[in-house]
């Protein structure tokens, strides 16, 4: 396992195991995350809007990961409590980049219409 992987499952286990906490640590100041209904630019904006989604975050099952130098491409399955209570599952890919044993970029891809639907966003 290299350090960007190991970067990588430190981030992803501060969001599963401990909803964030120290989560800025992580994050290099210029951090950009790019998803298919939201967009943040800094770790500051980064950290205020997965405070809200870290609170609706139940689990994550990794499924399969790939380590290329600084990048780590991650297949897992979300769950995530909808507003009426429900539960749903998404099925994403997560592609990390790292420098300096920093998250410097998050990409996700995801079909985004099974959560804009309960969120009252589609």
């Amino acid at each position: 396992m290299g350090k960007a992987l190991e970067t990588v499952n430190r981030f992803y286990d501060t969001t599963e195991n401990k909803k964030g906490k120290g989560l800025e640590s992580m994050l290099a100041d210029n951090m950009t995350f790019v998803g298919p209904l939201m967009r943040t630019s800094g770790a500051s904006e980064y950290l205020e809007s997965t405070k809200r989604f870290l609170q609706m975050h139940k689990a994550t099952r990794m499924m399969k990961q790939f380590e290329n130098g600084d990048d780590v491409c991650s297949i897992y399955e979300m769950d995530i409590a909808t507003p009426a209570g429900q539960m749903i599952t998404l099925e994403i890919t997560d592609w990390i980049q790292v420098a300096n044993g920093r998250v410097t970029k998050q990409k996700i891809y995801y079909d985004p219409r099974e959560f804009a639907k309960p969120f009252g966003m589609g």
